[in-house]
């Protein structure tokens, strides 16, 4: 979007040893940081007033939730993500997870709160009006959709959150030095590739060189971020996933695409399973669903502007215009 963009800073996870999510460090950092939230809630409120956009929409952001819940004379809200599920009774539970579980529900509710909620989901399932929730197909990357797959891919994709996880590719591999893999990871000051040996290799994040080689690759291995499960599923290739540890939405994600028929899910990136996985996803269905993303949201979109309208009007034709955005 060709439009001014203003930093604010928002609630983040802490890792310890580059893997797993330090929960008593992540408290102690928003805790911590609460004077700059506070400034930047009232950043948020005072570019509201300035741009007076029509409708707001937030992408699982926590201050523009608590924005939503604590002022009246605004724009309506849309949130957008797949957590949002977590509110559906159709959504999948983590067994033996109750306290973060509850903990996710409540910090869930308090970003959605007075809100339009889009739950982002990898199938179907009604909405549940009374709760204010829509559910819909993921929304990725413009370029997924220019990509055609390579039916007879030669090699593994891996995706790594944290480059922790760097290690327990480097042991696979060093058992099974015949199998191709390309892996992708967050090590700082790496370089944009290197070749460790003949078939494993390292490649710093490049999001539209990932799109590329997992429309080339055979099957993908991945810690369980929501939008690569979607771009896999687009692409038709199963998935190897192993969720980042203590990390309660990851665990969840992993446990909803298992279900969906996506791959396997493991504790540790032990690429035996690989053995476990199909040659390709039966992804007619999935993809049907996905290609109704847009007009669900503009949809979306359309409903709440007009809620705040004497008079109804079409998205598309709003005033000769589409609605601001903020």
């Amino acid at each position: 979007m060709k439009m001014p963009i203003t930093k604010i800073p928002t609630p983040d996870f802490s890792f310890k040893n580059n893997r797993k999510v330090n929960l008593p460090a992540s408290l102690a950092g928003i805790v911590r940081k609460i004077p700059a939230y506070w400034r930047g809630l009232r950043t948020l409120r005072a570019l509201v007033r300035e741009s007076q956009p029509d409708v707001i929409i937030n992408f699982f952001e926590p201050l523009t939730g608590i924005y939503a819940l604590t002022c009246r004379n605004r724009p309506p809200v849309v949130a957008v993500a797949h957590q949002f599920m977590y509110e559906h009774p159709a959504y999948v539970r983590a067994p033996g997870k109750r306290l973060q579980q509850f903990g996710m529900k409540w910090y869930v509710r308090l970003v959605g709160a007075a809100s339009t909620r889009i739950a982002l989901s990898l199938y179907t399932a009604p909405d549940l009006p009374r709760k204010n929730l829509v559910v819909g197909p993921p929304i990725l990357r413009r370029q997924l959709f220019e990509l055609q797959p390579n039916p007879n891919g030669n090699f593994v994709l891996v995706y790594l959150l944290n480059h922790g996880y760097a290690e327990q590719i480097i042991n696979w591999h060093k058992k099974n030095p015949a199998t191709v893999l390309h892996c992708f990871y967050d090590k700082p000051d790496a370089p944009p590739e290197f070749r460790h040996d003949d078939t494993l290799t390292f490649h710093r994040l490049d999001g539209d060189k990932f799109l590329r080689m997992m429309a080339e690759c055979k099957f993908v291995a991945c810690t369980a971020g929501f939008e690569s499960l979607g771009e896999a599923a687009w692409l038709g290739k199963p998935l190897f996933l192993v969720p980042v540890e203590n990390h309660i939405e990851q665990q969840i994600n992993a446990i909803d695409a298992t279900r969906a028929g996506l791959g396997v899910a493991d504790t540790s990136f032990n690429l035996d399973r690989l053995v476990e996985l199909p040659a390709r996803l039966h992804n007619a269905v999935f993809r049907a669903w996905l290609n109704r993303a847009d007009a669900l949201l503009l949809q979306t979109l359309d409903r709440a502007v007009a809620k705040t309208q004497p008079e109804p009007h079409h998205f598309l034709h709003w005033k000769g215009k589409r609605p601001k955005v903020a």
